[in-house]
């Protein structure tokens, strides 16, 4: 998986939606082992609110194969592994996070930024007319297109 920091654009997806969704992408939660992270209590409601975000998360692509938790002892526990991303949108801009969110929450403590938390308890239902507004009032018709 790719590594980047908090709050910067996010390329991540630019061979398959170009460069320009990179303006619109916002990168929270792409750990890698190496790097520094904030770390800390989030509130059970963020966390249970992004297991209902990813059951079904908005999919502008499919990309093939799956992303493992880099931060893990695998001597010592399961893979934990991923192949999602989830889009939230704010009305300004448009974060995206590898599934791996809830894990590197829940076993190691990651804290997302605040700014990325108030966007997924205010984020509507991902299947809903009201997400495909706001992903477009965010900048994510390149999202769309696809």
């Amino acid at each position: 998986m790719a590594w980047y920091e908090d709050l910067e654009n996010c390329d991540y997806f630019g061979d398959y939606l170009g460069p320009e969704a990179a303006n619109s992408l916002l990168a929270v939660g792409w750990l890698e082992r190496g790097h520094h992270f904030t770390s800390g209590n989030i509130d059970k409601e963020i966390y249970d609110r992004l297991c209902e975000l990813l059951q079904d998360p908005f999919q502008p692509g499919i990309f093939m194969g799956i992303h493992e938790c880099e931060l893990c002892q695998w001597q010592f526990s399961v893979k934990f592994a991923g192949s999602s991303n989830l889009f939230v949108p704010n009305g300004e801009t448009i974060f995206v996070c590898p599934e791996l969110i809830l894990h590197y929450i829940d076993a190691h403590w990651y804290k997302p930024p605040a700014i990325f938390c108030e966007a997924v308890m205010a984020c509507p239902p991902i299947r809903s007319m009201e997400y495909k507004k706001i992903l477009l009032k965010s900048g994510g018709r390149v999202l769309l297109n696809k």
